[in-house]
């Protein structure tokens, strides 16, 4: 729930004079609003900008990577008391909601207030459709207090325009993901290739409830065994996803531990820490991207091709269905249907390097090319803003 006291409205807001507020629900949006920033910044250098959070994860990743460049707070709950305090108190001029944000009593106060809202990196996953199908008419009102819908792909337009918006509030700007910036060097690198004791490092990245156990599943039919990186979606499962591990009598290293490495090839590193995957990736021969094996709709996989990381992903990639199919064309992402599929393919990747490498390298080529839409979505909601200034400046 992250901060209680911040979205109840009772902690010290911003004031962002009429500048721009973005809302980022937790850690996967904060890269969405990372990379909008920037094109932001670049184009507009004197404007306030305020970014909001909901999770504490979230909170935790916006206040040490993006807190020099914008005032980081709660997002209220969508109350009538909180919201209306975090509106008096920012005074914002343009509001920017991330992905699949709707909140109806926001976005009425909003309008109210005359404060234009704009849906962007815009996405409807075929499952919230279906749900927002059948309240279509009780979703009319809010959608009818969007000013701008930037959305990630034709389709995702499509799917809004179904579901109400105003044909000419819609565009199609791209997936801002694409546009994220090189990954720093990872800061336990040396430890990490310490521990792979020249094997090829295999990264599980964002992996959920149940899929650690999957994984460990395909990796054990390896022979011989890469190093595996276990990157837990969600931090509180940390331990949990540890004692997993030691369950299965495996050696592991955690990410959080000081000590150097006990043992010359430990099986499992575990990445306990907010923040460092696209690091991570860094290092990775090929990376399995989580959520995908289970039903959680997938993950990501663009900070992966982005570090040069060909990828491997369960039948479950609905949240990202577009990127996935694009990946999978392209030949940087390989689907498997199981644990016993998962490994077949980590094994085939492992046993031709120079072709894997050459995936790798096609994998980065593919998010260079698809960058620009973090600029075109600044240039859209920027012409949003000034219009709205200069409404107000007439009213």
């Amino acid at each position: 729930m992250g901060d209680i006291r911040g979205r109840m409205g009772r902690a010290p807001y911003p004031d962002l004079q009429g500048g721009i507020w973005i809302h980022a629900v937790s850690v996967g949006e904060i890269g969405v609003a990372r990379n909008l920033l920037s094109a932001l910044r670049k184009a507009r250098p004197g404007c306030r900008v305020g970014l909001s959070v909901t999770t504490a994860a979230g909170r935790e990743l916006a206040e040490s990577t993006l807190s020099r460049e914008a005032s980081i707070f709660a997002y209220p709950f969508d109350l009538a008391g909180p919201v209306e305090r975090a509106l008096d108190a920012t005074r914002p001029g343009l509001v920017l909601l991330t992905e699949t944000e709707i909140w109806p009593l926001f976005l009425e106060r909003a309008a109210r207030r005359g404060v234009p809202v704009a849906l962007v990196n815009g996405r409807i996953s075929e499952r919230s459709f279906r749900g927002y199908r059948r309240v279509r008419p009780f979703l009319h009102g809010a959608l009818s207090r969007i000013s701008l819908f930037a959305m990630q792909s034709a389709e995702d337009a499509r799917r809004v325009r179904q579901l109400g918006a105003d044909d000419a509030r819609v565009l199609v700007t791209g997936n801002l993901k694409y546009d994220l910036p090189a990954a720093p060097p990872f800061p336990d690198a040396e430890r990490l290739r310490a521990a792979s004791n020249g094997r090829p490092i295999i990264v599980a990245a964002s992996t959920g409830e149940g899929e650690e156990a999957m994984v460990l599943d395909a990796w054990q039919q390896l022979a011989p065994r890469p190093l595996l990186v276990l990157a837990p979606r969600r931090p509180e499962r940390f331990d949990g996803v540890a004692a997993v591990a030691k369950s299965r009598e495996l050696t592991l290293v955690r990410r959080s531990s000081r000590p150097p490495v006990v043992s010359l090839a430990p099986d499992v590193y575990l990445l306990d820490s907010i923040g460092e995957l696209a690091s991570v990736y860094r290092e990775a021969t090929v990376a399995f991207i989580g959520g995908s094996l289970v039903a959680r709709g997938g993950q990501n996989p663009i900070e992966a091709w982005a570090a040069g990381a060909p990828a491997v992903a369960g039948p479950h990639m609905e949240n990202f269905r577009d990127v996935a199919a694009a990946g999978q064309e392209r030949g940087i992402l390989a689907r498997v249907d199981d644990p016993t599929a998962l490994a077949r393919e980590l094994a085939a990747a492992l046993a031709a390097p120079e072709q894997t490498r050459r995936r790798a390298a096609d994998a980065a080529r593919f998010v260079e090319e698809n960058r620009g839409a973090a600029d075109r979505t600044a240039a859209a909601v920027l012409a949003l803003l000034d219009a709205s200034a200069v409404e107000g400046a007439r009213a």
